[in-house]
């Protein structure tokens, strides 16, 4: 019978065998599961490069611009939380962005239907902003557009400067009137300095009206007034003058009392005139001269005008004619007032006209552009109008010769008159003249309707 010891030693021989086979195993089973563990680690390896390539193309297309991509978790865990919250603050800042391009559509909208141009400039005078009516008072091409430039680059115009350079040392505002280029449009500058919200200033802001109309009108008013107060204060001065003369010692004698108030008469009557013709340019100003159309017959519309002036012709020996094509349409007009015209045309080249002249009157049809018109010239044998005055003939108050206007007893009225009857009834006016060789005053007039559709 074997002993204890030599048990416990078999024993513990058998128990060292067991353990090594036992080891044996583990490790047999750890290098099997070594390639299981390889591939899932590449494959969580490779997912999360796959992500991250995800996140790098998001931000990609983020920075690009081209539009807010969808990106969500894609699995619960830490990088699925950045995932989620890039994704929730790229729609915010896409909704925001979408917002200030609305609102920069607006601002552009409006900018660009105001008749005032707008600039704004920082506060070197660079320009960082315009619109297109600021581009066209400018006269600069459509293509600019001015950001990134100085001012004084794209518009060399001391006026301008001196704008930016006054909002420059301090002050909030400006205005100033400009006259672009010496001679071109009139424009009113209204500036001011742009402040942020620290109440710091970053900029300039011109607003540009074209005041050029306004100003021409406002000059006219102001001739306007001046003339009428010297026309009517030259008449009103002779009669006072001739009264209070009359009024003493010089009334007594019959023959001197006659003569003046024979010179009290005649500045009456152009004092009359004066105002009727005042009245009378006032109302056809205003359309309140309304006119009553119908068909005219042109040749007795002429022959009355010669009639009625044909005595004051034969006092100043001067020769008075028609000449009316036989194939002269009837006018579409208000005969009244085109005897108004012929009138004052034909007296005119009567008054202007030297003892021996002649002043011929001839109605046709009008030729190319004006084929739907009668044409009606008034021509004189005067002394002509130099070329430099044409252009103001129908001015109010506007005579080549004052002197010998007023000696002649003319108020200034009547071309203005002359030409807004004409343009009333949808025609126009042509003057030609030449000094020495007499002037020639053409109006057109349209023909009645019914000659019109006949035709």
């Amino acid at each position: 019978m074997p002993t204890l010891a030599a048990l416990g030693a078999g024993g513990a021989v058998g128990l060292s065998h067991e353990l090594a086979g036992g080891s044996h195993g583990l490790v047999l089973a750890g290098l099997a599961a070594l390639p299981v563990g390889l591939v899932v680690a590449w494959s969580a390896a490779a997912r999360f490069q796959r992500r991250l390539g995800r996140l790098a193309r998001f931000a990609h297309q983020l920075e690009e611009g081209t539009g807010v991509p969808f990106l969500a978790a894609e699995r619960a865990d830490a990088l699925g939380e950045v995932e989620d919250d890039l994704g929730r603050m790229a729609r915010r800042v896409s909704g925001t962005i979408a917002a200030l391009n609305v609102e920069r559509e607006r601002l552009e909208a409006i900018l660009r239907g105001m008749v005032e141009g707008v600039l704004v400039t920082d506060l070197s005078g660079t320009v960082e902003l315009m619109n297109a009516r600021a581009r066209t008072l400018l006269g600069l091409p459509v293509e600019t557009r001015g950001r990134g430039h100085a001012l004084i680059e794209l518009v060399r115009d001391p006026g301008l400067a001196d704008v930016i350079r006054e909002l420059g040392a301090g002050a909030a505002v400006a205005s100033h009137d400009v006259t672009l280029n010496g001679g071109g449009p009139m424009l009113q500058v209204n500036a001011a300095r742009l402040r942020g919200a620290d109440d710091q200033p970053f900029g300039f802001v011109l607003v540009l009206h074209d005041v050029t109309e306004l100003r021409r009108l406002e000059v006219i008013r102001r001739d306007f007034v001046a003339n009428v107060s010297h026309e009517l204060r030259t008449p009103l001065t002779a009669i006072k003058g001739y009264a209070e003369t009359l009024l003493g010692s010089a009334g007594d004698d019959r023959e001197t009392a006659r003569r003046f108030l024979t010179v009290i008469d005649r500045h009456s009557e152009r004092l009359g005139r004066l105002i009727n013709d005042l009245l009378t340019l006032s109302d056809l100003e205003l359309g309140r001269a309304s006119l009553r159309l119908g068909t005219v017959a042109v040749g007795s519309v002429i022959d009355d005008v010669l009639q009625i002036l044909g005595e004051a012709a034969q006092r100043k020996g001067v020769r008075v004619a028609a000449e009316v094509a036989t194939d002269t349409p009837p006018a579409h007009a208000d005969g009244d007032r085109l005897r108004q015209v012929l009138i004052n045309l034909v007296d005119n080249g009567i008054k202007y006209t030297p003892s021996g002249g002649r002043v011929v009157v001839r109605a046709r049809r009008g030729s190319g552009p004006q084929a739907s018109m009668v044409e009606i010239a008034v021509e004189d044998s005067g002394a002509g109008v130099p070329a430099q005055d044409l252009p103001r003939l129908t001015e109010r108050f506007f005579r080549v010769d004052k002197a010998r206007s007023r000696e002649l007893g003319g108020t200034g009225l009547g071309l203005a008159i002359v030409k807004h009857i004409v343009q009333g009834h949808g025609g126009s006016l042509h003057i030609a003249s030449a000094v020495g060789q007499g002037t020639t005053v053409t109006a057109y007039f349209p023909i009645a309707a019914a000659v019109r559709q006949a035709s």
